[in-house]
Protein backbone atom coordinates (compact mmCIF):
# COMPACT_ATOMS: atom_id res chain seq x y z
CA UNK A 1 0.00 0.00 0.00
CA UNK A 2 1.20 3.49 -0.90
CA UNK A 3 1.99 6.12 1.64
CA UNK A 4 -1.00 8.44 0.33
CA UNK A 5 -3.43 5.24 0.34
CA UNK A 6 -2.43 4.50 4.01
CA UNK A 7 -2.71 8.36 4.77
CA UNK A 8 -6.50 8.56 2.89
CA UNK A 9 -7.06 5.07 4.89
CA UNK A 10 -6.31 6.73 8.04
CA UNK A 11 -7.63 10.23 7.63
CA UNK A 12 -11.00 8.33 6.75
CA UNK A 13 -11.14 5.85 9.64
CA UNK A 14 -10.69 8.91 11.71
CA UNK A 15 -13.12 10.58 10.50
CA UNK A 16 -15.22 7.97 10.82
CA UNK A 17 -14.30 7.61 14.22
CA UNK A 18 -14.90 11.60 14.92
CA UNK A 19 -18.49 11.10 13.16
CA UNK A 20 -19.10 7.94 15.36
CA UNK A 21 -18.61 9.27 18.55
CA UNK A 22 -20.08 12.94 18.03
CA UNK A 23 -23.29 10.37 17.11
CA UNK A 24 -23.31 8.54 20.16
CA UNK A 25 -22.85 12.02 22.40
CA UNK A 26 -25.82 13.49 20.70
CA UNK A 27 -27.77 9.85 21.08
CA UNK A 28 -26.55 10.15 24.82
CA UNK A 29 -27.16 14.09 25.29
CA UNK A 30 -30.82 13.27 23.88
CA UNK A 31 -31.73 10.30 26.21
CA UNK A 32 -30.90 12.17 29.07
CA UNK A 33 -32.99 15.35 28.18
CA UNK A 34 -36.02 12.65 26.71
CA UNK A 35 -38.04 13.43 30.01
CA UNK A 36 -38.02 17.39 29.96
CA UNK A 37 -38.14 17.24 25.69
CA UNK A 38 -40.84 13.74 25.17
CA UNK A 39 -44.16 15.34 25.12
CA UNK A 40 -47.63 13.07 24.33
CA UNK A 41 -50.83 14.80 23.18
CA UNK A 42 -53.49 13.04 21.86
CA UNK A 43 -56.91 15.29 19.94
CA UNK A 44 -60.00 14.11 21.22
CA UNK A 45 -61.52 13.21 18.87
CA UNK A 46 -65.35 11.18 18.17
CA UNK A 47 -64.79 7.78 16.26
CA UNK A 48 -66.78 9.09 13.32
CA UNK A 49 -64.73 11.85 12.84
CA UNK A 50 -61.43 10.18 13.31
CA UNK A 51 -62.53 7.89 10.26
CA UNK A 52 -63.19 10.77 8.34
CA UNK A 53 -59.78 11.92 8.92
CA UNK A 54 -58.22 9.21 8.34
CA UNK A 55 -60.18 8.57 5.21
CA UNK A 56 -58.71 5.94 2.85
CA UNK A 57 -55.23 6.15 4.79
CA UNK A 58 -56.50 4.24 8.23
CA UNK A 59 -54.39 1.77 8.42
CA UNK A 60 -51.15 4.09 7.99
CA UNK A 61 -52.90 6.53 10.74
CA UNK A 62 -53.24 3.68 13.10
CA UNK A 63 -49.72 2.22 12.62
CA UNK A 64 -48.68 6.16 13.54
CA UNK A 65 -50.40 6.43 16.17
CA UNK A 66 -49.76 3.34 17.94
CA UNK A 67 -45.79 3.97 17.04
CA UNK A 68 -46.12 7.11 19.22
CA UNK A 69 -47.73 5.69 22.15
CA UNK A 70 -45.16 2.30 22.08
CA UNK A 71 -42.72 4.55 21.92
CA UNK A 72 -43.46 7.00 25.00
CA UNK A 73 -44.13 3.51 26.64
CA UNK A 74 -40.81 2.18 25.33
CA UNK A 75 -39.01 5.74 26.71
CA UNK A 76 -39.71 4.78 30.27
CA UNK A 77 -40.46 7.71 31.35
CA UNK A 78 -42.44 8.40 34.46
CA UNK A 79 -45.56 9.86 33.43
CA UNK A 80 -48.28 12.08 34.75
CA UNK A 81 -51.85 11.10 34.40
CA UNK A 82 -52.15 13.78 31.48
CA UNK A 83 -49.60 11.60 29.93
CA UNK A 84 -51.13 8.35 30.37
CA UNK A 85 -54.74 9.68 29.26
CA UNK A 86 -52.85 10.55 25.76
CA UNK A 87 -51.41 7.30 25.75
CA UNK A 88 -54.58 5.25 26.27
CA UNK A 89 -56.53 8.20 23.58
CA UNK A 90 -53.61 7.16 20.93
CA UNK A 91 -53.90 3.09 21.63
CA UNK A 92 -58.13 3.91 21.55
CA UNK A 93 -57.94 5.93 18.58
CA UNK A 94 -55.16 3.69 16.53
CA UNK A 95 -57.76 0.60 17.73
CA UNK A 96 -60.61 2.42 16.27
CA UNK A 97 -59.02 3.09 12.86
CA UNK A 98 -57.51 -0.65 12.45
CA UNK A 99 -59.27 -2.84 15.12
CA UNK A 100 -57.65 -6.37 13.30
CA UNK A 101 -54.07 -5.34 14.22
CA UNK A 102 -53.13 -7.65 17.15
CA UNK A 103 -49.90 -5.44 18.65
CA UNK A 104 -52.98 -2.82 19.31
CA UNK A 105 -54.60 -4.79 22.22
CA UNK A 106 -51.12 -6.48 23.34
CA UNK A 107 -49.40 -3.18 23.98
CA UNK A 108 -52.73 -1.24 25.79
CA UNK A 109 -52.86 -4.90 27.59
CA UNK A 110 -48.81 -4.65 28.92
CA UNK A 111 -48.90 -0.98 29.58
CA UNK A 112 -52.13 0.10 30.71
CA UNK A 113 -53.90 -1.75 33.34
CA UNK A 114 -50.10 -2.42 34.96
CA UNK A 115 -48.65 1.33 35.15
CA UNK A 116 -52.08 2.93 35.68
CA UNK A 117 -55.29 2.90 37.45
CA UNK A 118 -57.31 3.07 33.95
CA UNK A 119 -58.38 -0.40 33.31
CA UNK A 120 -61.46 0.26 31.67
CA UNK A 121 -59.76 2.15 29.02
CA UNK A 122 -57.78 -1.10 28.15
CA UNK A 123 -60.99 -3.17 28.52
CA UNK A 124 -62.54 -1.19 25.93
CA UNK A 125 -59.86 -1.82 23.44
CA UNK A 126 -59.62 -5.90 24.05
CA UNK A 127 -63.60 -5.22 23.47
CA UNK A 128 -62.61 -4.37 20.34
CA UNK A 129 -60.59 -7.04 19.53
CA UNK A 130 -62.79 -9.82 20.64
CA UNK A 131 -65.26 -8.28 18.58
CA UNK A 132 -63.30 -7.80 14.99
CA UNK A 133 -60.94 -11.05 15.68
CA UNK A 134 -63.28 -13.29 15.67
CA UNK A 135 -60.69 -16.20 15.75
CA UNK A 136 -58.50 -15.45 18.21
CA UNK A 137 -58.93 -16.32 21.92
CA UNK A 138 -56.25 -14.02 23.21
CA UNK A 139 -58.42 -10.88 23.96
CA UNK A 140 -61.08 -12.82 25.68
CA UNK A 141 -58.36 -14.46 27.79
CA UNK A 142 -57.00 -10.68 28.64
CA UNK A 143 -60.57 -9.31 29.57
CA UNK A 144 -61.51 -12.64 31.75
CA UNK A 145 -57.68 -11.64 33.62
CA UNK A 146 -58.37 -8.38 33.94
CA UNK A 147 -61.92 -9.17 35.49
CA UNK A 148 -60.55 -11.78 37.39
CA UNK A 149 -57.18 -9.99 38.46
CA UNK A 150 -57.95 -6.33 38.79
CA UNK A 151 -61.63 -5.94 39.04
CA UNK A 152 -62.32 -8.97 41.76
CA UNK A 153 -65.29 -9.82 39.64
CA UNK A 154 -64.65 -13.94 39.02
CA UNK A 155 -68.08 -14.35 37.48
CA UNK A 156 -67.47 -12.34 34.55
CA UNK A 157 -63.88 -13.41 34.44
CA UNK A 158 -65.53 -16.83 34.14
CA UNK A 159 -67.77 -15.86 31.23
CA UNK A 160 -64.50 -14.43 29.30
CA UNK A 161 -63.12 -17.61 29.78
CA UNK A 162 -65.21 -20.07 28.88
CA UNK A 163 -65.90 -18.10 25.70
CA UNK A 164 -62.93 -17.95 24.92
CA UNK A 165 -62.18 -21.46 25.60
CA UNK A 166 -64.56 -22.38 22.71
CA UNK A 167 -62.39 -20.69 19.95
CA UNK A 168 -60.34 -23.22 18.01
CA UNK A 169 -56.67 -23.40 19.34
CA UNK A 170 -57.57 -22.22 22.81
CA UNK A 171 -55.72 -23.79 25.11
CA UNK A 172 -57.55 -26.47 26.78
CA UNK A 173 -56.56 -24.95 30.37
CA UNK A 174 -59.27 -21.99 29.57
CA UNK A 175 -62.42 -24.14 30.74
CA UNK A 176 -60.65 -25.33 33.97
CA UNK A 177 -60.12 -21.91 35.02
CA UNK A 178 -63.34 -20.63 33.50
CA UNK A 179 -64.67 -23.71 35.56
CA UNK A 180 -63.00 -22.91 38.64
CA UNK A 181 -63.46 -19.10 39.40
CA UNK A 182 -67.08 -19.77 38.72
CA UNK A 183 -67.30 -22.11 41.59
CA UNK A 184 -64.63 -20.43 44.26
CA UNK A 185 -63.12 -17.54 45.01
CA UNK A 186 -59.72 -16.32 43.10
CA UNK A 187 -56.23 -17.62 44.43
CA UNK A 188 -52.64 -17.00 43.27
CA UNK A 189 -52.16 -20.02 42.09
CA UNK A 190 -55.10 -19.12 39.54
CA UNK A 191 -53.00 -15.98 39.04
CA UNK A 192 -50.03 -17.50 38.43
CA UNK A 193 -51.29 -20.05 35.50
CA UNK A 194 -53.17 -17.01 34.06
CA UNK A 195 -49.72 -15.05 33.99
CA UNK A 196 -47.63 -18.13 32.96
CA UNK A 197 -49.97 -18.72 29.84
CA UNK A 198 -49.81 -15.47 28.75
CA UNK A 199 -45.48 -15.75 29.17
CA UNK A 200 -46.25 -19.42 27.06
CA UNK A 201 -48.60 -17.37 24.53
CA UNK A 202 -46.16 -14.41 24.18
CA UNK A 203 -43.33 -13.76 21.19
CA UNK A 204 -42.01 -10.16 21.92
CA UNK A 205 -38.75 -10.74 24.30
CA UNK A 206 -39.61 -7.32 26.34
CA UNK A 207 -43.68 -8.35 26.80
CA UNK A 208 -41.68 -11.80 28.24
CA UNK A 209 -39.58 -10.35 30.67
CA UNK A 210 -42.53 -8.05 32.06
CA UNK A 211 -44.69 -11.18 32.05
CA UNK A 212 -41.84 -12.82 34.38
CA UNK A 213 -41.20 -9.65 36.62
CA UNK A 214 -45.01 -10.34 37.29
CA UNK A 215 -45.38 -13.93 37.76
CA UNK A 216 -42.00 -13.39 40.09
CA UNK A 217 -43.87 -10.58 41.92
CA UNK A 218 -47.38 -12.99 42.60
CA UNK A 219 -45.36 -15.73 43.44
CA UNK A 220 -43.70 -13.70 45.99
CA UNK A 221 -46.94 -12.19 47.41
CA UNK A 222 -48.43 -15.91 47.77
CA UNK A 223 -44.86 -17.21 49.21
CA UNK A 224 -45.37 -14.50 52.21
CA UNK A 225 -49.47 -15.05 51.81
CA UNK A 226 -48.73 -18.48 53.00
CA UNK A 227 -46.02 -18.23 55.53
CA UNK A 228 -49.39 -15.17 57.33
CA UNK A 229 -51.04 -18.09 57.50
CA UNK A 230 -48.76 -20.37 59.32
CA UNK A 231 -48.08 -17.60 61.86
CA UNK A 232 -51.32 -17.12 62.38
CA UNK A 233 -52.22 -20.78 62.93
CA UNK A 234 -49.32 -21.37 64.82
CA UNK A 235 -49.37 -18.31 66.92
CA UNK A 236 -53.27 -17.06 66.97
CA UNK A 237 -52.66 -13.37 65.30
CA UNK A 238 -51.53 -11.62 62.78
CA UNK A 239 -47.94 -10.46 62.58
CA UNK A 240 -47.24 -6.95 63.24
CA UNK A 241 -44.68 -6.42 60.63
CA UNK A 242 -43.04 -9.09 57.85
CA UNK A 243 -40.05 -9.36 59.38
CA UNK A 244 -41.42 -10.94 61.96
CA UNK A 245 -42.12 -14.12 59.76
CA UNK A 246 -38.36 -14.24 59.73
CA UNK A 247 -38.22 -13.55 63.28
CA UNK A 248 -40.66 -16.98 64.06
CA UNK A 249 -38.51 -19.35 61.84
CA UNK A 250 -41.43 -19.72 59.54
CA UNK A 251 -40.02 -17.58 56.33
CA UNK A 252 -36.17 -18.24 55.75
CA UNK A 253 -36.07 -14.87 53.38
CA UNK A 254 -38.34 -12.47 52.35
CA UNK A 255 -38.68 -12.86 48.79
CA UNK A 256 -37.53 -10.17 46.70
CA UNK A 257 -39.96 -8.13 44.34
CA UNK A 258 -39.05 -7.62 40.80
CA UNK A 259 -40.38 -4.43 40.93
CA UNK A 260 -38.23 -2.77 43.53
CA UNK A 261 -40.29 -1.86 46.35
CA UNK A 262 -41.76 -3.59 49.11
CA UNK A 263 -43.89 -6.00 49.72
CA UNK A 264 -46.61 -4.64 52.46
CA UNK A 265 -48.95 -6.62 55.46
CA UNK A 266 -52.04 -4.88 55.76
CA UNK A 267 -55.03 -6.19 57.69
CA UNK A 268 -53.34 -9.65 57.31
CA UNK A 269 -53.13 -9.46 54.14
CA UNK A 270 -49.93 -8.92 51.18
CA UNK A 271 -50.12 -6.06 48.93
CA UNK A 272 -47.58 -5.08 46.33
Amino acid sequence: MKKNEIFIFIFLLLFSLIIFVNSQIRVTDSRSDLKHQLQISATPMAPEMLKAFAGEFKGVVADYLLLEAASFIGANIKADEKQWDAVCRLLDQSSILDPYFQQTYIIAQGSIPWQTQKIQQAMTILERSKKHRTWDWRPGFLLGFNHFYFMKDNSKASQELMQASKIPGAPIGLATWGSRLASKAGEYQVAIEFLSAMYENTEGVSQKRMLKDRIDAVAGAYQLQQAVERFKDRYDRVPDTLEELLGSSILPELPRNPYNRSYVLKDGNIEF
